[in-house]
């Protein structure tokens, strides 16, 4: 037996041992672990880790440094203020961790500055919302500017009578570093009775109260806390330091003494209620003839301005140790008197009225409840208006009316009934006809009626007739102007007067809001400059009337106003607008300079970098322009700033080799095409090939294209004689190679030139040049030039001329207008030369309108002259047609056209008529790709015979890049 007792001390070394030394190295692990995150910027789960680290070494600093940088990185600075403090607490004389702690607060506290001010600007628009004033108060908390802090909780509070429990417990941490104890103990009290299940609120309670000397209350507090959360750690606390040191009044009173030098300091605080001696000294008196309620009034008034008073601790712990002493004892008489007997009205009266005393409603509405329970014949009319009471200020108050009502039906003439019904009914904000109708009974009997004044005061502010409130709310102040119900419907007053203002105010500003969002900027200005002239000086206000001058394009009225709101002090928002008011002006060097010095005193923001750069490409200075675009590139920006820079550098024309490099290719396009010709006299050409244009820039490409021309005719077909006269051949192969290059200035002009060559078979080759100019305002009108030196049968397309070389030269000029009234006139002239010294002219008109959506017609002129009649080609002497002629358009839409084309006509010379027709189709088959066609066939007169002939063709382009 022994033996295995020997054995297990072994077991249990060889089982744990390892596992124990093994920790240690599985809490480094964890640290590595997490290290390894925050470098990979996985700080969420890093911080998960830490989190197991500190726990496992509560006392290591390291840890608590490690999880501040990871909630640094995630932007939450008050928990990364939290662990450097501990952090430092643990390492006094680390420096890193005190540079840490540094940094974080200067970013954080800087935020915080600019949400202040954010919130400042909201106030100043809307002073009535009190979210704005909490949020300054949480901020001014977090900067541990205590007293600041405290100022706007209270601006707060002031407007938000219904503040949660947090944002109370919140206000009272400021308050206990304010060291406004008292202050902190009537806040608390107000918000038990109102929240009376927070144990949060009671503990707190406990606390102010215990630190006011007040053990008893604090123990009550701290019992009523533990009450509803059993194992509240702070409130057991407080309970242990309440209990050790409990708190018993010892006092004797003096002999009784004459009221008079109570009625003199009352007299004498009327005159001058900032006598704070002669309050003291009434407090006194009252203490000594046991008016504790009064005393107690009395000390809740100086302590609003003068709870740091030596003598004020002193006599209030006395006085509200007095009253819960005495109080309580003589509730607890009168409730043994009515457990002997439950009728004895007297004793319920009492009880309830020192029950009243210590605000313990609930308490004083359950003992009446259950006397008239008991009793429901009673009709005892001062106990029953003792009941209704206290009903009301327990906040029960349809039950308090019904009471009342049933007392002023037996006694309509009772003024105290009248008053407290009115009251009633101001307080619930209902049934205002039949307050201000026993209200004004009341006055009529009794003018001097303080607590009516004050009713009808705050009946008038219900009314919002803010004059009547506050002729009211003088005459209470005549009348008692020590009390604290008078303060409050001056306050009151004040603020429903002012705030009532403000609305007015701001409802003219918010007319001219909306004017604003629906674009209308001139008609917003004179809403703002109504406002302006009216409300106090706001300089953000003004400058959002500046914005609206601004948006209404009255730049030098906007100017003025930024440099006005400037004079005040630097607003940086007033001096960005000032700046883009310069760029809007097209002022390029004020705006450089402009934006210059927001950049100079903003140097970590991202705006005023972007519009010094877009004023430079606006200076043309754009190799500066792009510096500062490439440069903002390698900032923390988000998506949005991405493509505004983005975009901006395609806006940059790229200039020198840098532009080629970057740009190139900058287009690809090819273009195949084929078509056909053929006529009555034998004659007809076939031809195909294909063009390839490769853009440099977005203003220069070039291209290469292939054409062959195959052109055919009938010897037996032709004129014998000139046949004969010639080398003739039926047929022969044309085929060009050119060279392109393409300009393009702007979004309207383009020329280009080609330079090539043309090969047949045992021919020489001959030089192909060709050039043109345009000028085109899409839909509007076009005005184009053309030059073509090359073979002359690509020119004049004459069988004769299938095996004579000969060099043609070709000018045009021609264009195209369309007036808004839907009438077009198109016209074109050439002039022709050829190498045997012949040449030629020939003049083109349309007029016509658009008849319908879908129908285009009009009339045609045309009219040709050459200076000799040549034999190998069509060079007519003073031939010209007049013609009418008709366009349709069968459907347009993004992905097809087709229009069908017509004309009849006649030749005055020989009285041929002329006619012709075609069909035109395009269609986009793919995004980059689009289709055409045309197929056509015609008659006129050429050398006073009938010519007719057929062409069609069909081509492609490709946007391949």
């Amino acid at each position: 037996m022994s033996r295995n007792f020997k054995i297990l001390p072994l077991l249990f070394f060889l089982v744990f041992a390892p596992k124990l030394s093994a920790q240690p190295a599985l809490e480094e692990g964890l640290k590595r672990e997490a290290i390894s995150h925050m470098n990979a910027g996985r700080y969420g789960e890093a911080i998960d880790l830490l989190n197991k680290y500190i726990s496992a070494n509560p006392r290591v600093a390291e840890g608590y440094n490690l999880r501040a940088l990871c909630t640094e990185k995630r932007s939450e600075y008050e928990r990364s203020v939290l662990d450097f403090r501990r952090a430092i607490a643990l390492e006094p004389g680390n420096q890193q961790f005190k540079e840490n702690l540094a940094r974080v607060i200067q970013i954080w506290y800087a935020q915080l500055r600019k949400k202040i001010e954010g919130h400042e600007r909201e106030i100043a628009i809307n002073p009535a919302n009190p979210f704005n004033y909490l949020e300054i108060g949480k901020s001014y908390r977090h900067m541990e500017e205590w007293l600041t802090a405290e100022e706007w909780y209270d601006k707060y509070l002031a407007r938000d009578d219904n503040a949660s429990p947090d944002e109370v417990i919140r206000y009272t941490v400021i308050l206990t570093y304010t060291k406004h104890i008292k202050k902190g103990e009537i806040i608390l009290k107000k918000y038990v009775e109102r929240y009376p299940e927070d144990w949060r609120l009671w503990s707190r309670y406990g606390y102010f109260t215990m630190w006011l000397g007040n053990y008893k209350t604090a123990q009550k507090a701290f019992e009523t806390a533990l009450s509803f959360k059993p194992f509240f750690k702070e409130a057991q606390d407080g309970l242990d330091q309440a209990k050790k040191e409990a708190y018993v009044t010892q006092y004797d009173p003096r002999s009784f003494e004459r009221e008079y030098p109570i009625d003199r300091y009352y007299r004498l605080l009327r005159k001058d209620p900032s006598d704070l001696e002669t309050r003291f000294k009434l407090v006194d008196e009252l203490i000594n003839v046991e008016r504790m309620e009064e005393a107690f009034n009395q000390l809740q008034i100086i302590g609003i301005d003068h709870y740091e008073d030596p003598r004020f601790d002193p006599k209030m712990d006395f006085v509200t140790s007095f009253r819960d002493t005495t109080y309580r004892n003589r509730i607890e008489y009168n409730r043994g008197l009515i457990e002997t007997d439950p009728s004895n009205k007297k004793a319920v009266s009492e009880a309830a009225r020192y029950y009243s005393y210590l605000e313990e409603y609930d308490n004083a509405v359950a003992l009446l409840d259950t006397f008239f329970t008991t009793h429901p014949e009673e009709k005892d009319k001062d106990l029953r208006f003792q009941y209704a009471r206290n009903l009301a200020w327990f906040r029960d108050f349809d039950k308090a009316i019904e009471i009342v009502d049933g007392l002023l039906n037996e006694y309509p003439d009772d003024l105290d009934y009248q008053l407290f019904r009115a009251q009633v009914s101001v307080w619930n904000s209902i049934d205002t006809d039949i307050a201000r109708e026993y209200l004004t009974n009341v006055l009529e009997k009794k003018p001097n009626n303080v607590d009516a004044v004050i009713a009808m005061g705050s009946l008038s502010l219900l009314e919002r007739n803010y004059e009547s409130a506050q002729e009211y709310a003088t005459k209470a102040y005549e009348l008692d102007p020590t009390s604290d119900e008078v303060a409050k419907l001056q306050s009151n007053v004040d603020f429903q007067a002012l705030r009532a203002e403000e609305e007015r105010l701001y409802k003219i500003l918010e007319e001219g809001r909306i004017m604003l969002d629906a674009d209308d900027c001139a008609g917003a200005l004179p809403f703002y400059q109504d406002y302006l002239s009216k409300a106090e000086p706001n300089m953000i206000i003004l400058k959002e009337y500046g914005d609206v001058q601004f948006c209404a394009q009255n730049f030098e009225e906007a100017k003025a106003i930024y440099e006005e709101v400037l004079r005040q002090g630097y607003n940086y928002d007033a001096a960005l607008q000032k700046a883009k008011v310069y760029y809007a002006m097209d002022d390029s060097i004020g705006a450089v300079n402009e934006f210059k010095q927001l950049v100079y005193d903003n140097p970590t923001l991202f705006e005023p970098r972007l519009y010094l750069a877009d004023s430079y490409a606006k200076l043309g200075a754009n190799d500066s322009a792009r510096v500062i675009y490439d440069s903002l590139f390698t900032w923390n920006i988000d998506t949005t700033q991405v493509l505004q820079l983005e975009q901006r550098i395609e806006w940059l024309p790229i200039t020198g080799l840098r532009g080629i490099v970057e740009s190139f290719p900058n287009s690809i396009g090819f273009a195949p095409f084929s078509s056909f010709y053929s006529d009555n006299i034998s004659f007809g050409y076939t031809q195909f090939g294909g063009r390839l244009e490769l853009g440099f820039t977005q203003y220069l490409s070039f291209g290469i294209s292939y054409q062959q021309n195959r052109m055919s005719a009938s010897r037996s077909s032709l004129n014998t004689e000139i046949v004969n006269a010639i080398n003739f051949k039926e047929s022969n192969n044309f085929t060009t190679f050119k060279g392109h290059a393409f300009l393009r200035f702007g979004e309207h002009f383009s020329a280009g030139a080609g330079l090539g060559v043309v090969n047949a078979p045992n021919e020489k080759q001959i030089e192909d040049i060709d050039a043109f100019v345009r000028y085109d305002v899409k839909d509007h009108f076009f005005i184009s030039a053309n030059y073509q030196n090359t073979d002359a049968i690509l020119i004049l397309f004459s069988p004769y001329l299938i095996d004579e070389r000969q060099f043609a030269r070709l000018y045009k000029i021609g264009g195209e207008y369309w007036h808004k009234s839907g009438v077009l006139f198109q016209s074109y002239f050439q002039y022709i030369t050829v190498d045997d010294e012949d040449e030629g002219n020939d003049f083109f008109m349309r007029i016509g309108k658009r008849w319908f959506d879908y129908l285009l017609g009009g009339y045609e002129y045309y009219y040709s002259n050459w200076k000799f009649d040549s034999p190998y080609y069509y060079s007519p002497n003073n031939f010209e047609s007049h013609s009418i002629w008709a366009e349709a358009e069968l459907e347009e839409n993004e992905l097809l056209t087709v229009k069908l084309k017509g004309k009849l006509g006649f030749v005055p010379h020989n009285d041929f008529l002329i006619l012709g027709g075609s069909i035109e189709a395009s269609y986009k088959i793919f995004s980059r790709v689009t289709l055409s066609a045309n197929i056509g066939a015609g008659s006129t007169s050429r050398d006073d015979n009938s010519y007719r002939s057929v062409s069609g063709g069909i081509s492609a382009y490709w946007t391949i890049y």
